[in-house]
């Protein structure tokens, strides 16, 4: 590569990281990531309690689960700590749990 374009591919490259940085678009705060996918996470416990992906017997002592509801809470987290590489039709819970989370708020139950 001669100097000049040498030269030349090295001012393009520096106005183009320039130009980046100029951008409004701010990546999503780490808070932001987590409130997508404490909300993620209900739903997707949700959508397999409702269809019997979870048996009833497995959770109706959960302090998480009100008159069939899902609550957001920290023994939810808990509970889906321990369930992360549980096989639900055909994927982990934490596989389910990363493509709702990308696809929040749009996600809607596949089952």
């Amino acid at each position: 590569m001669s100097k000049r374009n040498f030269a030349g591919t090295m001012i393009l490259t520096g106005l183009a990281l320039i130009l980046v940085g100029c951008t409004d678009e701010k990546p999503p705060s780490i808070q932001d990531e987590a409130r997508r996918r404490d909300a993620a996470l209900v739903a997707i416990v949700q959508c397999f309690i409702d269809r019997g992906a979870i048996p009833a017997a497995e959770v109706k002592s959960q302090p998480w689960l009100q008159n069939g509801k899902v609550l957001p809470s920290a023994e939810l987290l808990t509970w889906a700590n321990g369930h992360e590489e549980t096989v639900y039709h055909g994927k982990t819970l934490i596989g389910w749990e990363d493509e709702a989370t990308a696809a929040w708020p749009n996600w809607k139950c596949p089952l």
